[in-house]
């Protein structure tokens, strides 16, 4: 041994080295030695060791030992690290001198891992020409596995899978080229700027794909089917892991700074489950599997498991209806309501006309009976109302009459009264409201029945109301009404007329007020309801008794005014306010001279 603290030059720091590490041997000898501590490490799974002698071994001595670069190779093929093996046996085919076939092999096998099953297999033929005796072994009994995965992913159903897919084919290869195509890195000014195209906004903006609620549900079904079929039981761990990511309750964004890492760990083994699935699923394909079934047993089991989800949707149907109607006689018109939007909304949207023969049906059934709830809420007032009470139309209506808004103190300790910027945060009630009129207006987009539309236009329209937004609430209305008209729906018709009527009472608009409620008593006659007649008709007289008392207000004021311009002409006209009597009045007194 040799003590580099006594050889080092003056001026420069010893490196802080282990005792077994100061040693004065060839660059040979040294290289073994750290390529023998590597393998020992590796054998005891302490993985970070291994690494590091085996990067000693390769970097720090002059000159590359092929058996170095094919032990690393195989080390971090062992732990997962498939690319950078590959590279460590390409790297160790050039260096090597002779011919061997170990680093030959470990290089197969990269590309195995790596699932280039073509590279592997030309590979591996050449090194079956070159070998012979006991190396040769072992690339045979690798051909044939090989072999095996590419009867797998390209068998006999694969020609029936090109058949059937030939349409999606085009599109499908469009997108790997895009993905393959290098992506430019540089500023879009520059981009633009070499196609002599206007930069308008440096940053592009992305767009959101909008995702129909049958298409977020097939998808979500075919991931479902895709880890089952490759994972087996483990694939609700999977889907678990995946949730897991984005978890309020597990990262703990403003705790102690451990979110980061947290996330990126979670990601790191999502990733990594993500990509072995994706290996199982190139060496075997799934259409592989379904065209090597027998089609008889297949349509069989396929049949009968629609039949059941037929039969259960049915059920399920006939529930629904059953509660809606108690739900009804119980005039709880606040959990109808949450009801019916959360069965639309989350249920009966994603089931298609095969599963559900009579959804159309189904549908114009519930909102029809929701609309005959809302209907019972328009009751004539226990109270008297008079018309010399400016919110009696509004208590009539059982609408709020609209305040200004007021200053929000924020309190400490009560979290209903704090505010946040973002979506990912806990939201507040106001940021509820806003999340729920965005979750409407993408149903919206969805919707083709119009009596749906019709629904979701008055929900929205209630929703603006409630928030003191009345142009937006009229123009949704309208809009709901033209809707209802298509599909010929006098009951919806009417309540969004009735939502006007209640936006042009909190206004005191009392002109169009009389127009929407002739409007409404009208729907109300074709609905043939005595009730609703009545309630309308008494809106009608409060409403012409508002505008009586305008008009004569107005007229008392009109009166007044003229009485003042009157008496203020008759004063400034009379003499003793003339301007000749006030200057033979001011010669008198000497004011002026003579």
């Amino acid at each position: 041994m040799k003590d580099l603290s006594q050889s080092a030059p003056a001026g420069l720091l010893v490196a802080d080295l282990k005792p077994w590490e100061t040693f004065d041997w060839p660059p040979e000898q040294q290289r073994w030695i750290y390529r023998s501590w590597g393998q020992y490490f590796a054998r005891m799974r302490k993985n970070s060791f291994a690494q590091t002698y085996f990067d000693k071994c390769i970097t720090e001595n002059e000159g590359v030992d092929h058996n170095a670069l094919y032990l690393r190779s195989k080390f971090k093929r062992s732990v997962g690290l498939t690319q950078g093996a590959l590279e460590d046996s390409l790297r160790a085919t050039e260096v090597r001198q002779v011919w061997d076939a170990n680093v030959s092999m470990e290089l197969a096998d990269a590309l195995y891992d790596l699932n280039r099953l073509e590279e592997n297999k030309t590979l591996l033929h050449d090194n079956v020409r070159r070998h012979a005796g006991t190396a040769l072994k072992g690339f045979e009994n690798r051909l044939l596995l090989v072999d095996e995965n590419l009867k797998d992913c390209t068998g006999f159903s694969l020609a029936n899978f090109f058949m059937e897919h030939s349409s999606q084919l085009p599109g499908f290869y469009d997108n790997q080229k895009n993905e393959l195509r290098k992506a430019d890195t540089r500023p879009l000014w520059k981009i633009l700027k070499e196609r002599k195209e206007c930069d308008v906004q440096s940053r592009i903006d992305l767009k959101e794909e909008m995702l129909s609620p049958l298409e977020t549900e097939r998808r979500r079904r075919k991931t479902k089917i895709f880890y089952q079929n490759y994972l087996g039981r483990n694939w609700t761990d999977f889907i678990f892991l995946k949730t897991l990511r984005r978890h309020p309750n597990c990262l703990l964004d403003n705790n102690f700074g451990s979110s980061p890492d947290r996330t990126k760990y979670l990601e790191y083994s999502f990733r990594r489950l993500k990509t072995f699935t994706r290996m199982l699923q190139a060496r075997r394909p799934m259409y592989n599997e379904y065209f090597q079934r027998n089609f008889r047993v297949e349509a069989r089991m396929r049949d009968a498991n629609l039949f059941r989800i037929q039969y259960q949707t049915r059920r399920n149907m006939l529930s629904i209806l059953r509660t809606i109607k108690l739900l009804r006689r119980r005039n709880d018109i606040k959990r109808l309501r949450k009801f019916v939007e959360d069965v639309m909304g989350n249920y009966v949207v994603i089931k298609t006309n095969r599963l559900m023969p009579w959804k159309a049906e189904f549908m114009n059934e519930v909102y029809n009976n929701l609309a005959l709830s809302l209907c019972e809420g328009y009751r004539l007032p226990a109270t008297r109302v008079t018309p010399y009470d400016k919110g009696a139309m509004c208590q009539l209506l059982n609408i709020q009459v609209a305040k200004p808004l007021e200053h929000t103190e924020f309190i400490f300790g009560d979290r209903s009264t704090y505010s946040y910027a973002g979506l990912d945060k806990q939201s507040t009630d106001r940021l509820a409201d806003q999340n729920h009129v965005e979750y409407l207006e993408k149903r919206l987009l969805f919707a083709r029945l119009p009596i749906e539309r019709s629904y979701l236009l008055h929900e929205l329209a209630d929703l603006h109301m409630q928030k003191n937004h009345f142009v937006q609430s009229l123009s949704y209305a309208q809009k709901s009404i033209e809707e209802a008209r298509v599909c010929n729906s006098r009951i919806w018709e009417f309540l969004s007329t009735m939502l006007m009527a209640k936006s042009h009472a909190v206004l005191h608009k009392y002109e169009r007020q009389t127009e929407v409620l002739n409007s409404a008593y009208n729907l109300a006659t074709q609905l043939k309801s005595p009730q609703l007649c009545t309630f309308i008709e008494l809106c009608r007289m409060l409403n012409k008794d508002y505008i009586t008392l305008r008009k004569m207000s107005q007229l008392v004021t009109t009166k007044r005014l003229r009485t003042k311009i009157s008496n203020r002409s008759s004063f400034f006209s009379s003499p003793t306010y003339s301007p000749n009597y006030l200057d033979i009045k001011k010669e008198e007194d000497g004011s002026l001279p003579a």
